[in-house]
């Protein structure tokens, strides 16, 4: 397999100086950023594009001020799991055409080891666990270094329950109208040690959340992820906490910096770390934390870093509808990347993988003898790199033109990926959540729990983020970017039926307070054709996570189907899914289902849509009792997790058994 190296086309740079700033944002007239290296700042960035004014009822913000305790409620451990419950809407009914299963993956465990092993486990527990902040040396200082939980919510439709049976008749569930609800955590190998010390005992990222790092300790996602020290290590902590990907029947949990899990679809129990069918060679390799969707060709790619100080290696992955490595290439491309590469997300076309690589400055020094991110790396004040590499589908498999994007006062850096495509002409477009740290206030670090009490302890931790329009024009050799909205907004989405080609609309999760830093509360949607927004917002005790565009059976228009969303209510401590018409959203949820407990702040989701991930009540209640029977019949053979013959225990399994001793 043939390796390339980068071959980087520098852009001219000319003399810039922001216009006027305009409200709101998007007006294709305006002037944009075009090859222009920007002067250092304190200014806020242009928005090249500005929006036309919207009505009140469209409005991109509230009067009312986020109620900051009700949100920081939203960081609390989970004792209690859902195994299988069926849920009826308390607002309106839900949409007959609403066929699937929408799947939701966050941290959900801040104070480690607080669910109880089974009762059959060798290694037992010498503390109870405790509630949240009694015992300070049992809680993480960040809260994306929580245990990852998934959450998974089937919708029926109209499905009509088969009495046709006479002799399980009267055992069958309606479920017309209703939805079957499940809320498991990611048994990961740490989790389980955790959970059977009773303790934390992963504190590798202590030291760098300890720290007043800006974008690296960033809420909700830090650019910071794991420990910079390969391999599996009890440094890097894989919490499988970042995203949920259902494709080819499987259903994976992802982290960056380890290898996803394998859970099964029905009861979300835990199959282990997966190497995605031997695609990926070696068990210790790290896998980014986010998968692509090429939907015309009903294809699936991921990515990896091999990161090193000198250079890295970027690995690009490529699945058919069956979840197999596609012919050509063997599947995979393998490119070089300069430097130390934190590249976290990713976004595919038609023929390309797009990356975006911030420039960090090493310190060699502490890269040897620590290699904690904190202390060993510091963003670059200058342009950033786009990596356009040809998929191994490609007529070019391998092939890397990479980019320097212009620098306007701030870096690229923690970029989050919404969708990308080639127009006619040869031209990449892709759409972005921009993170700006020049905003965010500056203060003491902010580990302790309970976290983000206050807006003013809000903006300590997150920084400003707004939605940008990027343009590579691969002959000329140059980029251009535009903000398209410069409102507070996270986690954008588009329809997934349109990923790798050409969009319309985005959706994403928006702050209440306009283009002030504030936490994500209500739903907007983006009409890039229009260039219109108009957006929703719950009460100021409610917020909004991530919002999953789920497709209607039969949807012919890209925004026929729905939008789902965990609303947490922060006074009640009580979570719900709400579910909104996507071509309305400002009219709100047309139907609110609660979940009977409260599900933390998340990160990313999915829907699988259709009957394939339509199954029956009982289909899932008897999945999930066999999953639960196994797990409390666990004994010390089936606890020890490994991929290689003989007894195979690594140090970490002879510490988890013996540690006490050793």
């Amino acid at each position: 397999m043939k390796l390339f190296r980068a071959t980087v086309f520098l852009l001219s740079s000319s003399a810039w100086a922001p216009p006027t700033p305009h409200a709101f944002g998007f007006q294709p007239s305006s002037p944009r950023i075009h090859h222009a290296t920007l002067p250092k700042t304190t200014q806020e960035p242009h928005c090249a594009v500005q929006l036309h004014a919207v009505t009140s009822e469209q409005t991109a913000s509230t009067t009312t001020m986020p109620d900051m305790q009700a949100y920081a409620n939203g960081y609390k451990t989970v004792f209690n799991e859902i195994s299988c419950k069926l849920c009826t809407p308390v607002q309106g009914e839900l949409p007959k055409d609403l066929v699937g299963t929408y799947y939701r993956c966050g941290p959900a465990m801040f104070s480690a080891g607080s669910l109880p092993p089974p009762k059959t486990s060798l290694v037992k527990p010498k503390q109870p666990p405790v509630p949240d902040g009694v015992d300070p040396t049992r809680m993480v200082l960040h809260p994306f270094e929580g245990d990852g939980a998934v959450l998974a919510v089937t919708f029926h439709g109209d499905t009509k329950p088969d009495t046709t049976d006479a002799d399980t008749a009267d055992q069958v569930v309606d479920t017309n109208g209703k939805a079957t609800v499940r809320f498991k955590y990611v048994r990961t190998n740490a989790f389980t040690n955790e959970r059977k010390k009773g303790k934390k005992l992963y504190t590798g990222m202590e030291s760098t959340r300890s720290m007043d790092n800006g974008i690296g300790n960033d809420l909700t996602l830090p650019f910071f992820r794991h420990h910079l020290l390969p391999g599996l290590n009890k440094l890097r902590k894989n919490t499988s906490n970042t995203r949920t990907v259902y494709f080819g029947k499987k259903l994976l949990s992802l982290w960056s910096g380890g290898l996803p899990y394998k859970l099964d679809s029905l009861a979300l129990s835990t199959d282990g770390r997966s190497q995605l069918g031997g695609a990926i060679k070696r068990e210790d390799s790290a896998l980014g934390g986010k998968a692509a969707i090429d939907a015309a060709r009903n294809r699936i790619l991921f990515y990896g870093i091999d990161e090193d100080s000198g250079s890295s290696q970027l690995n690009l992955y490529e699945f058919n509808a069956k979840f197999q490595p596609i012919k050509e290439n063997d599947g995979v491309v393998q490119v070089k990347l300069p430097g130390l590469a934190m590249v976290h997300d990713f976004a595919v076309t038609e023929n390309y993988g797009i990356f975006v690589q911030p420039l960090v400055k090493v310190n060699g020094m502490q890269y040897m003898l620590s290699k904690e991110p904190g202390k060993t790396v510091a963003l670059e004040e200058s342009s950033k790199l786009v990596h356009v590499v040809s998929r191994a589908s490609s007529n070019n498999p391998g092939e890397i033109q990479s980019f320097q994007i212009p620098f306007d006062g701030f870096n690229e850096a923690n970029l989050q990926l919404i969708n990308a495509y080639e127009d006619r002409d040869g031209i990449i477009i892709f759409d972005a959540i921009r993170s700006d740290e020049r905003t965010s206030s500056k203060g003491s670090s902010n580990n302790k729990w309970p976290w983000a009490t206050s807006l003013e302890n809000y903006k300590t931790m997150s920084t400003k983020k707004s939605l940008w329009r990027y343009q590579v024009h691969p002959r000329n050799g140059f980029i251009s970017k535009d903000c398209i909205a410069n409102e507070q907004i996270y986690f954008g989405v588009i329809n997934s039926q349109k990923s790798g080609a050409m969009h319309r609309y985005i959706y994403a999760a928006i702050g209440a307070t306009g283009e002030d830093v504030a936490p994500p509360q209500g739903i907007v949607k983006y009409d890039c054709k229009s260039n219109t927004q108009e957006s929703w917002f719950p009460e100021s005790y409610e917020f909004c996570g991530e919002p999953m565009y789920a497709s209607g059976i039969g949807d012919t228009s890209e925004d026929a189907g729905y939008i789902l969303s965990v609303l947490f209510n922060g006074k009640e401590e009580e979570s719900e899914v709400v579910v909104l018409r996507a071509d309305n959203i400002s009219q709100g949820p047309i139907a609110r289902i609660p979940l009977g407990m409260a599900v933390p702040h998340g990160n990313h989701g999915c829907f699988a849509s259709g009957e394939e991930a339509n199954w029956t009540y009982e289909e899932i209640e008897r999945r999930a009792k066999l999953a639960d029977k196994m797990e409390s019949r666990g004994s010390m053979w089936n606890e020890v997790k490994s991929d290689f013959s003989g007894l195979g225990l690594r140090f970490d399994d002879m510490e988890e058994y013996f540690g006490d001793l050793m």
